[in-house]
């Protein structure tokens, strides 16, 4: 199976909101779910109940690998 490119500046399926999300707001919670930045800067994620579980969940999605 050919390897997808993917595109960073289009909007996307993020596995954590389960919805399609803009670009900017997938930097920002992995950001936030990286622990770069505190969960609390970024508004959708309070949306999120099980933050630990969205850590896993962002790292295994292909748009995490920055």
């Amino acid at each position: 199976m050919p390897k997808t490119t993917l595109d960073y500046d289009s909007e996307h399926y993020c596995p954590v909101y389960k919805r399609v999300i803009h670009p900017d707001l997938c930097y920002d919670s992995l950001m936030c779910l990286n622990r770069c930045f505190k969960i609390s800067s970024t508004e959708e994620l309070q949306e999120v109940e099980d933050i630990e579980k969205a850590r896993e969940i962002c790292a295994e999605c292909p748009y995490s690998e920055l």
